[in-house]
């Protein structure tokens, strides 16, 4: 597991005069650069700078933080990123920031691991998440992933190679597969989660390190997945509602217009499902998953 885009900010106490008098240029502070921003009515908006891929905003007594922990560390975000690489990260960017980054809030943040492995064929055989279907994730117009839309975070499975050779016009020459949950903190510290996410000291903790995982591959094992059906081994019954049950629009509308037989029925497609999706090739997506997730906890 590796700790992605990350949503930070940092009270100011000790603002440099210059910052509190706006001046709309480009100002020295701890040896960085930061530029003002100019909003559409000609005021001065905020400061800007970066260290790294990280960019820093400084806007009234704030400094906010975002982008991803990993790629600063190490320049890209599919290879593996451990725990003590992340104990590390933290401890560089701490020399480089002019406060002390343990102490920032954090208000959003993206967990992932990346797997070697056929990510069309993993993504494509996502079918549904707590009731809702996956939508499609786009680059130059194809289809490169799948995502599900939830209030408070998502999660998001595509082709990394592919993303990477689109974006950064790196040529990693295997097939990488990515996984992520992304999402705000109060969706990590709900009380089903019960992380106790506040500041970026929370992020180092071993122990809310581990549930962070936990998070990670349970999450996994709930989505819905297109099972195998040996539909010869189906009764007419179980045929017609693994049917009903597979296409979003018949389900939604039995789930409102008869409740009571979609409760029922639902029970069944669930059971048939739970014997039918153990297929090989789910079974090693998710023994990858949760090696890769495990060996970055251990190491």
């Amino acid at each position: 597991m590796c700790f992605d885009t990350l949503h930070l900010h940092h009270q100011v106490k000790n603002i440099p005069i210059d910052f509190v008098n706006q001046k709309n240029e480009t100002l020295s502070w701890l040896n960085l650069k930061w530029h003002p921003i100019i909003n559409k009515h000609n005021y001065l908006s905020c400061y800007y700078t970066y260290i790294g891929n990280l960019r820093l905003v400084f806007k009234g007594d704030k400094i906010y933080i975002k982008n991803s922990l990993q790629c600063f560390y190490m320049n890209n975000n599919y290879q593996t990123f451990s725990y003590s690489q992340v104990l590390d990260a933290f401890s560089k960017l701490n020399q480089l920031v002019p406060f002390n980054i343990y102490e920032a809030v954090v208000t959003r943040l993206a967990v992932g691991v990346v797997i070697e492995e056929d990510a069309q064929k993993a993504y494509n055989e996502w079918k549904f998440y707590m009731g809702k279907p996956p939508k499609p994730m786009y680059e130059k117009n194809k289809i490169y992933g799948s995502k599900f839309h939830l209030n408070d975070y998502y999660i998001k499975a595509y082709d990394k190679t592919f993303q990477a050779q689109c974006k950064d016009k790196i040529n990693i020459g295997k097939p990488y597969f990515r996984y992520e949950i992304e999402g705000k903190t109060k969706f990590f510290n709900n009380k089903t989660n019960n992380v106790g996410i506040t500041t970026v000291a929370d992020l180092i903790d071993k122990i809310k390190y581990k549930k962070l995982c936990d998070i990670l591959i349970n999450r996994y094992q709930k989505i819905e997945k297109e099972a195998q059906v040996d539909l010869s081994k189906l009764t007419i019954k179980e045929k017609r509602i693994v049917a009903s049950m597979s296409d979003f629009k018949i389900k939604e509308s039995i789930r409102k217009q008869h409740p009571h037989t979609y409760k029922k029925e639902r029970k069944i497609y669930l059971k048939l499902m739970r014997d039918l999706d153990n297929t090989d090739f789910q079974n090693k997506v998710f023994y990858k998953l949760n090696t890769q997730i495990q060996s970055s906890l251990n190491n």
